[in-house]
């Protein structure tokens, strides 16, 4: 009788891990670049022996696992060193960023809570990790990694269109009736899909506008060496539609959080391309098209404004009443108060909200405007708090690190184009995480992982 619950209980984890297996071993390639299209998946969820794991977890560790055993088998087959893999530097800043998460844990006071957040240093870190080396370690080449960034916005425009869906058939979720798909906030359904604009946005500057501009020797290099950048139109159609589904369900999302992160990151790459870039101009060409560019996004970002929320966009100034500016300077309040107190681990990594709820009275004042708050509103504040002044240092030291790797690539190499476009989106997931929290959730932190191992797949390995 005891053997049909554990059945049942493991089910999914093995005909899904059994399938998933054969295909890593046959197609691993196809198995890392296909990954982002199951990120959301941690919504699935299942547990093996009260261990509790979500869909995309299973995949990473089984893809992970089938990698490992691949490579003993081959490395026993041809007489090779299995130990013999090279280690970048970036892997320091990684190792210390795990160190103080782990660190960080024992600050917090019970035995109840820690298997909580042992449970979030598995999805949150030890997951995404285990995927930025699949991306450094067993994809090929630069064209599998763009493929990667592909399927991630293929995954954003699902997500999209469920979110459009909610709209139009009046089934949304949220209190003030924002699109947030199959999650709980507006918030995490922009914080997901923003990037995934900015790619669709460069992948058609690169595939439209950069061939036609230049001519002579430019141009033949253009056609020699870059000609998976050839005008394609049916893939300029797929961008543009799927540019379009994205966009669309972002404005419904009325996240201007990740509209100040498009807008900084739209202008930041007009900057580098027109000023710093192979394809660099003389400075006054530059300084007008960067110019007319930020007019016209500037343009496009006030109808978002003007038409999307007009009353949640004049909230954004009012400091005396409850405001989403009110509500974060409270929240911004009550965490540097908890960084004076705990300056060295932080709270631990899940306790913000129990922290919030227990002092923001006696820190504030008076009682906060919203009782509830999952977290700080600020991507550094949430390193401090949840890993420690090390964890904070640690990121900052990794943020540095991939930024230097983008900036040490030739400008003539063709790397040089994805990485920048990672780098944009970094970027912009950087600036949005000034009034909001990236990172900290499975499936952003495995979008963030991703950025991180493309860039550092695309330095360390040729």
């Amino acid at each position: 009788m005891a053997l049909i619950p554990l059945l049942d209980q493991l089910t999914i984890p093995l005909v899904t891990g059994c399938l998933w297996a054969i295909a890593t071993w046959g197609w691993p390639v196809v198995a890392v670049v296909l990954m982002p299209l199951f990120f959301p998946l941690y919504l699935v969820k299942f547990s093996i022996y009260g261990i509790p794991f979500t869909l995309v977890e299973w995949f990473v560790y089984v893809t992970f696992f089938v990698h490992i055993l691949k490579r003993f088998y081959l490395s026993r087959k041809h007489h090779e060193d299995f130990f013999h893999l090279r280690i970048p530097r970036i892997w320091m800043p990684v190792a210390l960023l795990l160190f103080a998460v782990l660190i960080s844990i024992f600050a917090v006071p019970t035995d109840i809570d820690r298997r909580e957040v042992f449970g979030i240093l598995k999805g949150w870190f030890v997951t995404p990790i285990l995927y930025f080396y699949l991306i450094i370690y067993v994809l090929p080449g630069s064209k599998s990694v763009r493929r990667c960034l592909e399927w991630y916005t293929i995954s954003a425009v699902l997500l999209s269109i469920w979110g459009i869906i909610q709209h139009v058939s009046h089934a949304t979720i949220t209190p003030d009736g924002r699109v947030s798909g199959p999650f709980a906030s507006a918030n995490y359904l922009a914080l997901y899909i923003m990037p995934a604009v900015i790619f669709v946005v460069l992948r058609l500057w690169h595939i439209y506008f950069v061939p036609k501009e230049y001519s002579g020797a430019v141009g033949l290099f253009m056609k020699v060496f870059h000609a998976e950048e050839k005008i394609s139109y049916p893939a300029v159609i797929r961008y543009v539609l799927a540019g379009a589904i994205i966009g669309l369900a972002l404005y419904l999302t009325r996240s201007f959080g990740a509209f100040l992160g498009l807008f900084a990151g739209l202008i930041t790459y007009a900057i580098y391309h027109w000023f710093f870039s192979y394809w660099k101009m003389d400075r006054r060409t530059a300084i007008v098209r960067v110019a007319l560019f930020a007019v016209v996004i500037t343009f496009v970002t006030g109808i978002f404004f003007a038409t999307g929320d007009p009353g949640k966009f004049k909230q954004m100034f009012n400091l005396k009443g409850q405001s989403s500016s009110s509500v974060r300077l409270e929240v911004w309040t009550v965490a540097e108060k908890l960084i004076e107190e705990h300056p060295f681990l932080g709270v631990g990594p899940g306790r913000f909200e129990d922290e919030y709820a227990t002092r923001a009275t006696k820190i504030l004042g008076h009682a906060p405007y919203e009782k509830d708050m999952l977290h700080p509103h600020n991507i550094f504040l949430m390193f401090w708090l949840s890993s420690g002044i090390i964890g904070l240092m640690a990121f900052l030291w990794l943020i540095f690190m991939l930024f230097q790797i983008i900036f040490s690539i030739d400008e003539h190499d063709a790397r040089k184009r994805i990485a920048v476009i990672c780098a944009t989106m970094l970027f912009a997931i950087l600036v949005h995480g000034l009034v909001d929290t990236p990172i900290w959730k499975n499936d952003l932190a495995l979008q963030f992982w991703m950025l991180a191992g493309i860039i550092s797949r695309l330095k360390y390995r040729a």
